[in-house]
């Protein structure tokens, strides 16, 4: 079952994301407690009927949206890394970003440049 919990917690995250709105405004539209979607997009949270009517109201959708759970693609190593990398970076400012850019720059121009002994 908490396989489910977590797979339909995402499903309304990426709802609600998809429609722009915060967890507040969706809660508010649910009229349901502060925290609340918070709590069930972690999957931390069992949805009572009642909870999933009201959200998909809040949502303009029909229930059974919230559980068509689109196919998904596992990304590659190479995407994981990249998207590692990119959240990372996120949380530089902007001379950090700066040096960063620089050294990466670098390290691929030192790729494109032949071993020599």
């Amino acid at each position: 079952m908490e396989r489910l919990r977590i797979k339909t917690g995402n499903r309304i995250r990426e709802l609600r994301k998809g429609q722009g709105l915060t967890q507040e405004e969706l809660e508010e539209r649910a009229d349901l407690h502060n925290t609340y979607i918070g709590a069930i997009e972690r999957g931390e949270r069992n949805l009572s009927l009642d909870s999933i009517e009201k959200i998909a109201k809040g949502l303009n959708i029909e229930v059974k949206e919230l559980f068509t759970f689109p196919p998904t693609t596992l990304p590659s190593q190479h995407e994981i890394i990249i998207l590692e990398i990119i959240e990372l970076i996120k949380k530089g400012d902007n001379k950090t970003i700066e040096i960063i850019s620089k050294a990466l720059k670098e390290v691929l121009e030192w790729q494109k440049e032949p071993l020599s002994n």
